[in-house]
């Protein structure tokens, strides 16, 4: 049986031995050329030996740069060996076997093949898993980040954007448009000072500055939390209850859809449920054209539809319920602003990050392929146990005898 084994001492050593050949070849050029401008000979025999000199140094300079990038590759294929090894934990790759079948060692051949088999198995199953956990860092991390830990702060959390929209500002365009916003920001947070200043005629200076404090960075409670001792109940009440903050955003969400808030709010949300369907549509369209004829026209529209819907309910829904959700697993505590939005954000960030680890897909896409996939199922369940059964029920009659 033969084998192959790398050996990273050895390679440094080659990498060694050939820079030091480069090196000598460096002085052996040195020494040509001192020669050939010291001659003291006829000039045309001095012509004739100082260009055959010339091409001697310049096929030493050849061969130099050689040695210097085969040199330079065994460097490069250490490094990527030794990289490879502290990365892949616990599997040895330098000392790679690979087996030959030899004529008189039939059975050593194929205990180092499957020893090989093995190291692979363990290098993908390792690999997969790093991978699957880079997917879910680089997609959390897209999603969430100090600006959406901030998004509950408040005050604090426009000043960052304004901030960070400054320092992205791309032109004087960019600029006015911020400083514009910046002035309505201004002008809005005066107008809250001013109110609370009034409050405090009734109960207080210092008691009315310290809550619009809670109001400015987002301390201040969302609500009235639910305080049933089960957790099911409270949850249910913290999403149901008139006097819950989730229940509030979720009237405020039908009002703005329905038109209440406003004309420009309901324009605006359902122009971003358009969007939604368009986009979903060219997705889709664009994977029809990649499946070779499996995705029918029907499929496409399937699809775009409930991904849409799902893209709607996600976009609307998931922060309410999971914010009720974080409120009850707090129990009885009103919770600051702050807090609930800023764990909401992580745990959808982690909840999508996750899908596309694990599947591949986001989670719109997930749960819409989920749903029509089950329903397909179903409905070739249904249709198989329907004909089994007027077939049970004809062979029935059949067998009747009527005499």
């Amino acid at each position: 049986m033969g084998e192959i084994e790398i050996k990273l001492d050895v390679l440094k050593t080659c990498a060694g031995s050939l820079a030091q050949s480069a090196s000598s070849l460096e002085g052996k050029r040195s020494e040509i050329e001192s020669i050939a401008s010291n001659l003291s000979l006829s000039e045309v025999s001095k012509a004739q030996v100082k260009k055959k000199l010339q091409n001697l140094t310049s096929t030493l300079e050849q061969k130099k740069t050689q040695i210097n990038a085969l040199k330079n590759a065994l460097d490069s294929i250490g490094n990527q060996y030794r990289t490879a090894e502290s990365e892949i934990t616990g599997v040895v790759i330098s000392k790679a076997v690979y087996a030959t079948f030899d004529a008189h060692n039939y059975t050593g051949a194929i205990a180092a093949a499957g020893a090989v088999a093995g190291n692979l198995l363990k290098v993908s199953q390792i690999m997969s898993k790093k991978k699957k956990s880079n997917v879910f860092i680089d997609e959390f991390t897209s999603n969430y980040g100090v600006k959406e830990a901030l998004s509950g702060a408040g005050h604090i959390s426009t000043i960052y954007g304004l901030m960070s929209s400054y320092k992205k500002a791309a032109s004087w365009k960019d600029i006015v448009k911020t400083s514009k916003e910046a002035y309505e920001f201004v002008s809005g947070a005066a107008k809250t000072y001013n109110n609370y200043k009034k409050i405090g005629n009734a109960v207080g200076t210092k008691t009315a500055m310290a809550w619009w404090a809670k109001k400015i960075t987002g301390l201040k409670p969302l609500g009235r939390a639910s305080a049933a001792k089960n957790p099911v109940t409270r949850f249910v009440n913290n999403l149901t209850n008139k006097t819950s903050p989730f229940r509030a955003q979720f009237d405020d969400v039908v009002a703005t859809f329905k038109g209440k808030n406003g004309v420009k709010k309901a324009a605006a949300s359902w122009a971003s449920v358009a969007l939604s369907g368009v986009t979903n549509l060219f997705d889709n369209m664009e994977e029809q054209a990649n499946s070779n004829g499996t995705m029918s026209d029907a499929r496409v529209i399937a699809e775009t539809i409930t991904e849409t819907a799902v893209d709607t309910v996600i976009t609307y829904g998931a922060n309410i319920v999971v914010g009720a959700a974080i409120t009850t697993a707090l129990g009885t505590v009103a919770a600051p602003g702050i807090l609930v939005v800023a764990a909401s954000g992580a745990v959808i960030a982690g909840i999508n990050a996750g899908v596309k680890a694990l599947t591949g897909k986001t989670t719109t896409e997930w749960v819409s392929d989920t749903i029509l996939d089950t329903g397909a199922a179903i409905g070739k369940a249904v249709s198989k146990t329907a004909k089994n059964v007027t077939k049970s029920i004809g062979n029935w009659f059949n067998k009747l005898s009527f005499a």
